[in-house]
Order: C-alpha cells, then sequence, then structure tokens
C-alpha cells in the first residue's frame, strides 16, 4: 500500500514539489498535505529501518519530482531572454542568426556595375555545459527526519542545478557585453541617473519590453533613484525566492535577483557590480537529454549514496545587440 500510495503521489505533477518547498521554508500545509506527510514520513524511515531500496524508489522519487521542475516549469526571466528548446542526450544542435542586412546600395551610372555586398548570415554552435550533483544521506537521518529529510533533498536538488545553470548563464552574458555602446561605466559604487538613462535609451532604441537584471540592492538603487519604492509580493517571495520583475525605469522593467541567494559553493547568482539590459530574446538556451539518478546503499557506513547527473544545457547568444550592462566599480 506504502509503495502505490508514494508512486501515485509522484505521478501528480508538481504536487509533491510544492508540498517540499512550504515543508523546507516551514510554511502552513493545509490537511491534504498534512497527510503527504504522513505517507511520506513512513515512507523515508521505512528506507531508514531497513537498509535497502529494492525497487529504487528514492531514485525514482528524484526524477519524476526534481525534473519537471528544471525542465518544464515556467521561469519568467530565462524565457523572456531565450528561445527555450530540448534535445537528445547524444544529439547536437546549432543555431542561425537572423540575418543581417549587409546589402550596400552605390551610387552608379545607368547600366553600370557596382562593387557585391552580402547578407551575413552567422551559425552558432551553443555551448553546453554538464552539471551534477552527488550527496549522501544516513540511515539514521531518514528515520529521524523521515518526512523533513525527503523535503530537504527535494528542494535542495533543484536549487543546486537551476542556480548553477542561472550563474552560468550570466557569466556567458557579462562575458558578451564586452565593450563599445553596449557598456556604460557608471564610476561609483551605485548606478547614476545617467548611466540608467544611456541603458534605458540603448535597450528602448533595441526592442519591446526591455528591462535590466542586477542584484537587488542595486535594484533598489535604482528604485529609489526615480523616486519610487521597491517591492517584492509574496508570490515572487515564493517558489523559493528565485527572481522577480518589479517596477519600471523609463520604460526598462526593473528585474532583481536576491544578494543573499548564492550556489553551493557560495557564488552570488549574479556577478556583482554589474546591471545586466536585455532588450528581448538574446538566443537559446537548449536542456540536452535527461535527469538520471543512481542509488547505492553502504550498509557498512549505513549511508546511501545518490549521484544526480545528466543535467546538461547549451547556451548560444545569437543577438549580441540585444544585450548592455552598467559597470561599476
Amino acid at each position: 500500500m506504502l509503495h502505490t500510495e508514494i508512486s501515485s503521489l509522484m505521478n501528480e505533477k508538481g504536487k509533491i514539489a510544492e508540498w517540499a518547498s512550504k515543508v523546507e521554508y516551514k510554511k502552513v500545509l493545509d490537511a491534504e498535505e498534512k497527510e503527504m506527510s504522513s505517507v511520506i514520513d513512513a515512507w523515508a524511515k521505512n528506507i531508514g529501518e531497513k537498509g535497502h531500496d529494492p525497487n529504487l524508489e528514492l531514485s525514482s522519487y528524484i526524477v519524476k519530482v526534481v525534473t519537471p521542475e528544471i525542465y518544464d516549469a515556467p521561469d519568467e526571466l530565462l524565457d523572456s531572454m531565450f528561445d527555450r528548446g530540448n534535445i537528445g542526450e547524444f544529439d547536437d544542435s546549432q543555431v542561425t542568426e537572423t540575418p543581417k542586412n549587409t546589402l550596400i546600395a552605390y551610387e552608379s551610372a545607368k547600366g553600370g556595375n557596382v562593387d557585391k555586398s552580402y547578407v551575413d548570415i552567422t551559425v552558432t554552435k551553443p555551448r553546453f555545459k554538464h552539471r551534477q550533483v552527488e550527496t549522501a544521506v544516513s540511515y539514521a537521518d531518514l528515520r529521524r527526519n523521515g518526512y523533513k529529510t525527503i523535503a530537504n533533498l527535494t528542494v535542495f536538488s533543484e536549487e543546486a542545478l537551476k542556480n548553477k545553470m542561472f550563474f552560468d548563464v550570466f557569466n556567458d552574458v557579462d562575458v558578451a557585453a564586452a565593450g563599445g555602446e553596449q557598456l556604460i561605466v557608471a564610476g561609483g559604487t551605485n548606478p547614476t541617473q545617467v548611466a540608467m538613462d544611456a541603458l534605458a535609451l540603448y535597450l528602448i532604441d533595441r526592442g519591446e519590453n526591455p528591462f535590466s537584471v542586477s542584484l537587488s540592492k542595486y535594484a533598489q538603487a535604482i528604485m529609489n533613484m526615480s523616486g519610487r519604492t521597491s517591492f517584492m509580493n509574496d508570490e515572487m517571495k515564493g517558489k523559493y525566492n528565485r527572481y522577480g520583475l518589479a517596477d519600471f525605469y523609463n520604460g526598462v522593467r526593473i528585474g532583481h535577483i536576491s544578494g543573499a541567494k548564492r550556489t553551493g559553493d557560495n557564488q552570488q547568482l549574479l556577478p556583482d557590480k554589474r546591471i545586466f539590459g536585455i532588450a528581448g530574446k538574446i538566443g537559446t538556451l537548449d536542456m540536452r537529454g535527461q535527469i538520471r539518478v543512481y542509488q547505492t546503499f553502504d550498509n557498512n557506513r549505513e549511508k546511501v549514496d545518490l549521484k544526480i547527473t545528466g543535467f546538461e544545457y547549451g547556451v548560444a547568444i545569437t543577438k549580441l545587440d540585444k544585450i548592455a550592462k552598467i559597470v561599476m566599480s
């Protein structure tokens, strides 16, 4: 009966992920979620007591619960920056950039000839990265904390993988905005009105619905600069305090990432002293393959080893002119 109940819960898309988030962040559970806690608690403690899982339910749990949250759940910020896609584990991909009109109209005599010019069509290959997580859960922890251990494993596995992808994406964006009009130097430790005006003008000239992204401290400085107070509603604070978009500056939406949000190796999700500006879709972000989870029971050390692998993504920035950044000292 217990195995059937767990399997049924795993097949309800998003249900356990939402429950795990509420448990991890100590939110009030409704009656159904409390019942879920009881079922998952009994399941976890059973694994901890017996020291085996012949049906590989623990690894199946991570695959079925965490994978949809990473591959299928909408992400307002990344979805607004990239065309998203999925390809097979052993597939490769390339992106044909939007052709640039580089044809030149020369002055000539009637019936004469001029130099040929050509349309610039560039093909870009995404840069793929593969990330994996390896961890261990002790039998004692499963017996002691039961469903709380499972909730913790669920939330932290998802966050570890997604946070690293986010970190990698914005490092690529940082490198792409290397100079020229795209690079706006503010000088001090906070953004200036002159720098923000230059960023807003650059973005509005190059796309509809432009937005900026920075650490929260810079977003707050921008909004205070324009005479407004920053806000983050409850919905934005939820879903793991990921990302939110709030308020405008001269037609540019202001996005902010919590400075307290960090990767497992204590790196902030965005480079410091930067405000990034995005003027629409800048390229592609493809997921390759699917997450795989391997579990190995070590009865001598009374723990179960978990290897979460197969998380691979490729970024291709094909519209460099739609990126700009403010750099502070």
